[in-house]
């Protein structure tokens, strides 16, 4: 497993309800951590999408994460408690 299945986990922010992204994000990341994965350096990560949702703090460590850069698994560690609490979260219709 690359970063490239964490990067389209994290493309989902927006389209998708939290919780959902989240377990999917959270689920990518643990499975990149454990394949130490490369990422492709050329695709661009969803800023705005992130931080709309998520917050400054989140969105910081996910595009970390999502840019493969030399600390992105400490990121990914980082990001992953958040991650499970949004994925708990009982998501009701407005």
């Amino acid at each position: 497993m690359t970063l490239d299945a964490v990067r389209d986990a994290i493309d989902t922010c927006g389209e998708v309800d939290t919780a959902a992204f989240a377990r999917r994000t959270r689920n990518a990341i643990a499975l990149a951590i454990v394949a130490r994965g490369d990422a492709d350096p050329t695709r661009r990560r969803p800023s705005d999408a992130l931080r709309a949702e998520l917050g400054d703090e989140l969105a910081a460590l996910l595009a970390s994460v999502y840019e493969g850069n030399s600390g992105w698994t400490s990121s990914a560690i980082d990001a992953l408690e958040p991650l499970n609490e949004l994925a708990r979260r009982q998501w009701s219709p407005s």
